[in-house]
């Protein structure tokens, strides 16, 4: 059964019950006719001339205008709401002949992006984060034509007469964000006016109003929203008519480096002076240096005759809200084409019944709503109109149902993003629909960019599955890049992609978060901000939510060529088993206590895998003219990410572009990273995954990079607290790896990110963390078979020899006898305290030195067959274990190469410890084979400045990686600097079935151009050493070199398969490799290209190659993460037999 399921489907099943309070229309007004957006920017009524209509396509007999605009959707889920887009009332202007035709219109009431609601005090404005202008549709589908109506008649015994109004204004510039005025970085959705200060400390806000009465007893409302940044406390002076009143507000202490101003607001009464134009004046009073004062936004509201002005005049008077009584209104002014519509809620339009007394225009309200009004003459010529934005191609979201995962994309990235949702139905056999972000915002915010519309649309998907979670969706991704600055005010902010949730809360950094958790708050109470904060029971989150932040269709296809190659699993290896948990130095040891609280509970859990532990304060800390630095920490964490991990876990400082004071990882380095082996990174550290600002952040270019980096990252959007740090991460980690059952690994990133946060319950600190990545990703655990362990082991001595046999598990517990492959085996020594330094402490007294457990000596490290789901190895324990006695360890990780299957296992119930009686003799160290990139390097050969290190080590006693021994060590060391030294025990793996041959494998940092010499020293397992000796020349960006070329089979029958192997100098480089097939006319064949050398193979009959000679080109050059050709092309040709 084909489970494709996407909006373009014709034969979608319709589904209209709904479980929880709402209900979904089974299908859109959008899914036929002809539809032609518009958009308006003021609020009030609009006129679309007949000859305009037919210009639009449409016929104009049939017209329908759709939606309800731009007022910002509520975002608690227990307010009413629109669903789909509702057939708006309009009047038809027919003319003297009483037919809809040429010189005829249509006026309808439309909202902008300001909405009003009185709260029982004031009238009170909200403006749309998200969008600049309102949007309609305008439809000549088949369907209700809804001519506005009189609305019914309302009847009172007695009334109150009303001849005055209340005309309610706003101002509001939003021209920086507080939270960074740079505006690179901003966070939260206000935006303020530009700065007050001491050299312009006032401010005038004029409003054009109408015969405001001058009336004590009916004084204007005035509402005044500021902010201000000072040591010092600051007072706004706020005048209006000859009223003043104050907003005062709070010094910022110097010490607190998150608040970015302090606010406050002031409501108060000033009767009118003059009845035209009002004028609230401000003024900044704080002469401190540095000192700024900030105007958000001036509401006014003041009483105005009720006298007919213009065209068009907005009425409301709440004068009598929700008492007993009726009002009676009395319009002046009216001419005899003057109506009154009612427009309380945008949508439910309705002309008032009128009568005429005293020659004023009167009708009647019940005063149980704050009702909205608007007078107008249908027979004015001038009116505003809306803009035609584009016409739009029929969609029908509303007929989606059961699907697991949801992409949103804009249209740009439509193709990507269907080809990974594809790929994802394939692998893991899911349902999934690609909408883009405008079909969303026409049928969940009336076509108006807004956050919510994409939470209505899960909302609905997670309703409709009424409570079955088989149903219900699992994942939604965003697919693009987003800014905090969601209406583009601003040049630096950043490429906006996709909308964002920002936290109300804009002067205070962390509270100021971006937040995609929004849009997975799906229970009918969730998602409500209290006092601009999430930190409370609502904020549980029902979905995995993630974003992949792309700017360009190639960032598009890059990040889903990645994500398609991760989930082919065709990567084998031990990297699987390899977790790292990062920590660093300072604050006490708190971000070692961190680290290792994830760690050890990790560990106790599933000791199947490594857990690899990297706390700087265990390091020694060299301090040079350019700073602190770990380098041998460095080079550890860069070879085990160079490798591979399955999950990198960090504890402490960082930001948008590094972590560590040391620059321990920067954005260079992510860019740089070119490791095939991707997992998941999860960073407990500020802003590291900023991803709704003007820079890059590090965690987008880890997810972003096409070549290395991660396949996912969790980590802070903005500064974050270290205490609040420690319980996410620790439920992250537990909800990756606290399985019990450990065939069963089975949850996507999303779903994990998600579970971990609703377990850290009520703290707003975890809502600025983020999933950069596919939540529908799942991480490749190698966990379909467990490795057992048979041979019952005594207590191991030192250079006792030990043969240790076992099986693959199925989840049946039997053996599975089809498995034959490949067993990678470490074996560690015993469980070691290691204490801490607290390096960064000075005065030795007041340091804190925290002791944790680790295996920090590899007693061996090799491979060996699986043959029939069995496998046998031998070892020798090393002179150099420690002589205590106590449990050693034993890691397998086992893969099939032909059925791409994998297990894991550990066995622990054995001793290790004391000397054995047998005596050896041996005083003959290892041998040694030292070179660089590859075999063919030769001494003094030429190198770039990233060389690869290889050491070929054998000995008849096996090589000594156990490191417990004083220099008993495999110790690199370059031109003889104690800086540039380097331990590489954990760089060494034995040949397969054997304990006495191996190789290491270390990538060398960065080298500075000309001669060097580098020295390496092995020991065998009796402590008998050899060094080797190599002489090298540095050459900064230096081609690559290609060795040889080989390809096989050569002859090749015209039915066989060319395979073509590359060897060359770079193997830590991107490499974009062309390859020309040529005949010994020069005529090309063939051709072909790729990024990488790998996998090279031809159909020699595809290709249509007859029996003959032909000569194969190859050409590679250096490429950076961006594509860019960083080195020249070298070439090397050879030729190809085509045999019969």
């Amino acid at each position: 059964m084909n489970r494709l399921l996407t909006i373009l489907c014709a034969a979608l099943t319709a589904i209209s019950a709904s479980a929880g309070i709402h209900s979904y229309s089974e299908h859109s007004a959008l899914r036929e006719g002809r539809i032609v957006k518009v958009r308006v920017s003021e609020t009030g009524i609009h006129c679309i001339p007949y000859d305009t209509l037919q210009a639009w396509g449409l016929n104009p007999q049939n017209v329908r205008v759709l939606g309800y605009g731009g007022v910002m959707l509520s975002e608690n889920f227990q307010h009413a709401h629109w669903d789909d887009v509702p057939s708006l009332p309009f009047y038809m202007h027919t003319g003297t002949d009483g037919v809809f035709g040429s010189g005829d219109y249509i006026l309808f009431y439309a909202q902008a992006t300001v909405g009003w609601t009185y709260n029982g005090k004031r009238w009170k404005h909200t403006q749309n984060p998200y969008s600049r202008y309102g949007y309609y549709f305008i439809s000549d589908a088949a369907g209700e034509q809804k001519i506005i109506g009189q609305a019914p008649a309302i009847s009172a015994d007695s009334t109150v007469d009303v001849d005055w109004f209340e005309d309610y204004r706003v101002y509001e510039k939003d021209s920086i964000n507080l939270v960074d005025v740079s505006g690179v970085s901003g966070g939260g959705r206000e935006f303020y006016d530009t700065p007050l200060h001491a050299q312009k400390p006032n401010q005038a806000v004029r409003f054009t109003m109408q015969n405001v009465l001058t009336d004590s007893s009916k004084p204007m409302r005035c509402f005044v929203d500021v902010a201000a940044y000072s040591g010092e406390n600051s007072t706004f002076y706020i005048t209006l008519a000859n009223t003043t009143a104050t907003a005062n507000t709070k010094a910022v202490a110097v010490s607190d480096f998150y608040t970015k101003a302090e606010r406050d607001s002031v409501s108060f009464l000033a009767p009118a002076t003059n009845n035209g134009t009002q004028t609230v004046n401000i003024r900044f009073q704080n002469t401190s240096s540095g000192a700024n004062g900030y105007l958000n936004y001036v509401e006014l509201t003041a009483p105005c005759a009720l006298t007919m002005q213009g065209n068009e005049m907005p009425v409301a008077n709440t004068t009598y809200y929700r008492q007993p009584v009726h009002t009676r209104f009395l319009l002046s002014g009216a001419g005899g084409n003057t109506q009154i519509w009612r427009v309380t809620d945008g949508v439910n339009i309705a002309q008032m019944p009128t009568e005429n007394i005293n020659g004023k225009l009167a009708w009647l309200s019940d005063n149980t709503a704050a009702d909205k009004y608007i007078a107008l003459n249908v027979n004015a010529s001038a009116w505003k109109q809306p803009v035609r934005v584009g016409t739009v191609a029929n969609q029908d979201l509303h007929a989606l149902s059961n699907i697991d995962y949801v992409i949103i994309t804009p249209e740009e990235f439509k193709t990507q993003a269907t080809r990974l949702a594809q790929k994802h139905e394939q692998v893991d056999n899911i349902t999934w629909a690609v909408v883009t972000d405008q079909q969303v915002y026409n049928e969940f915010s009336s076509g108006t960019p807004d956050v919510t519309a994409y939470r209505w649309l899960m909302k609905m998907l997670y309703d409709r599955a009424k409570g079955d979670k088989n149903k219900q969706p699992k994942n939604l991704l965003l697919f693009g890049n987003a800014s905090f600055d969601n209406r583009n005010i601003l040049r630096s902010s950043g490429t906006s992609k996709l909308l964002v949730y920002e936290a109300q809360n804009s002067t205070v950094e962390t509270k100021a978060y971006a937040c995609d958790d929004y849009c997975g708050f799906l229970a009918d109470n969730a998602g409500i901000e209290s006092k601009g904060n999430f930190n409370d029971i609502r904020a549980q989150m029902n979905i995995g939510v993630g974003r992949l932040p792309v700017k360009t269709t190639t960032e598009a296809e890059n990040v889903v060529n990645k994500l398609c190659k991760y989930m082919d699993n065709n990567t084998l290896g031990k990297w699987k088993t390899q977790l790292c948990f990062l920590a660093d130095d300072g604050d006490h040891g708190r971000h070692v206590q961190t680290a290792d609280g994830g760690a050890e509970r990790v560990r106790r859990k599933n000791p199947d895998f490594v857990v690899n532990k990297i706390y700087l304060d265990a390091y020694t800390q060299e301090v040079s003219a350019a700073g602190e630095s770990y380098p041998l920490a460095k080079n550890q964490f860069d070879n085990l990410l160079s490798n591979g991990v399955l999950l990198m876990d960090y504890s402490g400082h960082g930001g948008y572009n590094n972590i560590t004071n040391e620059l321990f990882m920067t954005l260079r380095d992510i860019q740089n990273m070119t490791n095939t082996n991707q997992g998941v990174w999860f960073l407990a550290t500020c802003s590291f995954a900023h991803f709704d600002g003007g820079n890059s952040s590090a965690a987008e270019e880890a997810v972003l990079n096409p070549v290395g980096g991660a396949i996912g990252v969790v980590s802070a959007c903005r500064t974050v607290y270290a205490t609040q740090n420690a319980v996410i991460n620790r439920n992250f980690c537990d909800t990756l790896f606290g399985h019990s059952d450990p065939f069963h690994y089975n949850m996507t990133l999303g779903q994990a990110t998600a579970t971990a946060k609703n377990m850290t319950g009520r703290d707003e600190n975890k809502m600025a963390y983020v999933l950069i990545g596919d939540p529908a990703i799942r991480l490749h655990y190698p966990t379909q078979y467990q490795v057992q362990t048979t041979t019952r082991v005594d207590t191991l001595h030192a250079l006792t020899v030990q043969t240790i046999e076992g099986y693959i598990q199925t989840p049946e517990l039997d053996t599975a006898t089809w498995f034959n492959g490949k067993l990678d085996i470490t074996i560690f020594d015993k469980m070691q305290k290691i204490t801490t330094r607290d390096n960064d402490e000075t005065n030795e007294t007041n340091k804190t030195k925290i002791t944790y457990n680790d295996y920090p000596n590899t007693l061996f490290a090799g491979q060996t067959d699986i043959v029939d789901g069995k496998f046998s190895f031998t070892f020798m324990v090393p002179k150099d274990i420690r002589y205590n006695y106590g449990n050693g360890r034993i890691v397998y990780y086992a893969y099939d190469n032909d059925t791409r299957e994998e297990g894991i296992g550990h066995f622990e119930n054995f001793i290790i410890g004391g000397s054995s009686s047998v005596e050896i003799i041996d005083t003959i160290g290892p041998d040694i084979r030292v070179y660089l990139n590859n075999p063919a390097f030769a001494d003094y050969g030429k190198t770039y400045e990233l060389p690869h290190f290889y050491a070929d080590i054998h000995d008849d006693n096996g090589i000594n990686t156990v490191g417990s021994g004083i220099g008993h060590d495999l110790l690199l060391i370059i031109d003889q600097d104690p800086k540039m030294t380097y331990v590489l025990n954990d760089y060494f793996t034995a040949q397969n079935n054997s304990f006495q041959t191996g190789q290491v494998s270390y990538k060398m940092p960065e080298m500075t151009e000309g001669q060097h010499q580098l020295t390496f020293r092995a020991w065998d397992l009796l402590n008998n050493s050899n060094t080797a000796t190599l002489n090298f020349q540095v050459v900064k960006g230096l081609d690559p070199n290609i060795y040889q070329v080989i390809s096989y089979p050569n002859p090749v029958s015209c039915s066989e398969t060319l395979n073509i192997r590359i060897e060359y100098d770079q193997p830590d480089e991107i490499i974009r490799t062309v390859i020309n097939i040529y005949d010994l006319s020069g005529h090309l064949i063939a051709s072909h290209e790729q990024d990488g050398t790998d996998g090279i193979a031809w159909n020699i009959a595809e290709l249509g190659m007859s029996t003959g000679i032909y000569v194969y080109q190859v050409q590679i050059n250096r490429q950076s993460t961006f594509g860019e050709a960083t080195s020249n092309y070298v070439t090397k040709s050879g030729k190809i037999i085509v045999a019969q």
